[in-house]
């Protein structure tokens, strides 16, 4: 089954003071805004989790400007004469009343050629940093008389042209067409045809003119081109198949062909099937681990981060910095270096390799350790109980002997007995909690790593892939149980540690509610409402946190539509604060308030989890000082409260 999780992904980001502006001319915008101009849709993953990073520093670093976040929808290269317009008529309203913004952040190729196509004064005189996009930009054209599928712009690079505007900082990616082509040569000398891939996108366009450019005055070979403006993919399937042994490929992006409907990542499969002894290299990560042998090209990451600590530099100091370009990296595929017979011996540089064989006890060594973990917890387990039942049968021995002794005796020896007993009960009821809290799981993993092992099962390598997803997430539930485990083993003999440290309790809520976005609901919005600010408390940070992560979570399972709150409000005579957590989901009946706290309490037996999450989490919060609580009062779904002291009496003592 492809996967398209970059396109599906949606994820909902709770940021406070970030403000969707709509794109018409009646809204005012506040003077001195960041703003975020994407290429695309934000809720697109790679998109969403940059300005989820981005927010992040920004809130870290205490960015006071306000972030508004814009995009201009750009999804088909043939809409590119509408981009210009279509930036202008969402940037205009920062400039209403001589104003304007403290920064913009053009995020993609699309923005970034929108934006420096522009002749418009206030723009250029606008700090601007650049990021997710190419080093390499081109402009636009002016209207839709160019015919796009001959279009061969001139490319220009953001950190050494574009003089009359105000780059002030960015991070970029540069495509070196010169280190590829070196590559080539030494693995292919001998061959004179050099075939180029792009798509009909304009990322697919910048790379083709920065190729054009650096293959100008090229003597060794006869260059030909796949452009996705002019070819299908079946038009593709069939060019490919006529290449000769003399033929070597460079690819540079491939999502969309002339049809201008995104393409599966399954079609670079195909194409490989079609001369799958045809030489291919790649400019970026297009077709690696399936498809290309290797290449030099971007370390691919999250750039948020990197682009806020920009803004906020240049903001602080007023010091301006040339676009950053990310550093590559040469990269192979093992397997499709074997097939082509090519060896990596005498490469002289340091390079990174894909689809190495591992052997499967490397492979799987987390699962196994996790195994052996729970197996050695649940003998020590039985251990245990053996112990109390042979002390037990001791005492009894010992009674009968002292026969003087009967009477005083045998009313300790009752109390004994019993004590043993309970404790024989308490450890067999764990042992068969634990027994069918982890058969599951574990019956999990032992199945799939059967099927991978097996070699009588054929098994594709999607398959692998998803066998052994299923593999590392019902060993990450066995883990998460052991942890929790350890947490009320550390409860009952009193050994939990807390190290009370001041804390801005609004701010460890935001954070929560941020973390628990990165693994969305779809459907379902996570957000903090805080009625106090830099509103310090004494409380152990960790422990808090885990407190406001184990109620988050609980949320997430049972709300799959609406809204999930984390709230907090100071009640200054009670030296007190009160946090809340509310969701709309189903609901819990006023007759379980109590019993949800209990150890190994689910009130759905289909739901994931171990039923120990708000023992615990009522165990910390009384431990810091506090009391929590179902809010039987609450009908919109589920809210639990807790208090925590604002000011620890041992901290002040």
């Amino acid at each position: 089954m492809p996967r398209m999780k970059w396109l599906l992904t949606v994820i909902l980001i709770a940021l406070t003071t970030v403000a969707r502006s709509k794109t018409t001319e009646n809204n005012t915008a506040e003077d001195n805004s960041v703003v975020i101009v994407s290429s695309y849709n934000p809720d697109v993953k790679n998109i969403s989790d940059n300005l989820s990073a981005f927010y992040e520093e920004c809130t870290k670093q205490r960015l006071s400007n306000p972030i508004a976040l814009e995009d201009i929808h750009a999804q088909n290269l043939p809409e590119c004469f509408t981009w210009k317009e279509r930036l202008w008529n969402i940037l205009r309203k920062y400039y209403v009343g001589g104003k304007k913004p403290a920064a913009i952040v053009l995020l993609g190729n699309e923005a970034n050629a929108a934006f420096f196509s522009t002749d418009r004064q206030e723009l250029k005189a606008t700090p601007v940093i650049v990021g997710m996009g190419s080093a390499t930009c081109v402009k636009l054209p002016d209207n839709d008389t160019t015919d796009l599928k001959q279009w061969n712009p001139k490319p220009y690079n953001l950190t050494r042209d574009f003089k009359d505007f105000n780059i002030v900082g960015g991070r970029l990616y540069h495509y070196d067409i010169k280190k590829n082509i070196e590559l080539i040569n030494r693995f292919y000398a001998k061959r004179d045809t050099l075939v180029f891939v792009s798509d009909n996108t304009l990322g697919g366009v910048i790379m083709k003119a920065r190729f054009m450019e650096q293959m100008q005055g090229n003597s060794k070979y006869k260059i030909q081109y796949i452009d996705g403006r002019q070819f299908t993919f079946m038009d593709i399937n069939e060019y490919m198949t006529g290449l000769g042994n003399g033929a070597v490929m460079l690819l540079g992006t491939w999502r969309i062909d002339s049809t201008n409907r995104f393409l599966v990542r399954n079609t670079t499969y195909t194409l490989n099937a079609v001369n799958p002894y045809l030489p291919a290299f790649t400019l970026s990560d297009v077709g690696m681990g399936h498809w290309t042998a290797g290449g030099f090209s971007p370390e691919y990451h999250i750039m948020g981060g990197w682009l806020a600590k920009d803004v906020i530099g240049f903001l602080n100091t007023g010091v301006k910095k040339l676009p950053t370009l990310v550093p590559n990296k040469y990269i192979f595929d093992f397997a499709k270096m074997k097939q082509l017979g090519l060896s990596l011996d005498d490469f002289p540089h340091k390079y990174e390799v894909v689809n190495k064989p591992i052997s499967p006890l490397e492979e799987y060594k987390t699962t196994i350790l996790s195994v052996l973990g729970l197996m050695i917890i649940l003998i020590g387990c039985l251990l245990t109980s053996l112990y109390f039942l042979k002390k037990s049968k001791k005492l009894q021995k010992e009674l009968i002997a002292h026969g003087e002794e009967l009477v005083r005796m045998k009313e300790t020896a009752e109390k004994a007995k019993q004590a043993a007993e309970d404790a024989n009960m308490m450890k067999s009821r764990f042992i068969a909690d634990m027994s069918h809290e982890i058969r599951t799981p574990l019956n999990a993993v032992i199945g799939f790593a059967q099927v991978l092992t097996s070699t009588e099962l054929e098994t594709s390598e999607e398959e692998k892939k998803a066998f052994g997803e299923m593999i590392m997430l019902n060993s990450e539930l066995l883990l998460k149980l052991v942890n929790d485990i350890l947490d009320i083993s550390k409860i009952d003999v009193g050994k939990m540690q807390f190290d009370i440290q001041p804390t801005d309790i609004a701010d460890l809520c935001h954070i929560a509610a941020v973390s628990a976005s990165a693994t969305p609901v779809p459907g379902v919005e996570i957000k903090a409402e805080t009625t106090v600010k830099g509103l310090m408390i004494d409380t152990d940070k960790d422990r808090l946190m885990q407190v406001m992560t184990n109620l988050l979570s609980n949320a997430k399972k049972f709300t799959e539509a609406g809204s999930i709150t984390i709230g907090v409000e100071a009640d200054s005579e009670k030296d007190i604060v009160i946090v809340s957590v509310a969701d709309t989901g189903c609901g819990i009946p006023a007759e379980s308030a109590e019993t949800v706290f209990e150890r190994f309490k689910k009130l759905d037996a289909f739901k994931q989890g171990t039923g120990l999450g708000l023992a615990i989490t009522r165990s910390i919060v009384e431990q810091l000082g506090g009391r929590i609580w179902l809010d039987t009062g609450y009908t919109g779904g589920a809210r639990f409260v807790f208090t925590h002291p604002i000011h620890q009496k041992e901290a002040e003592q």
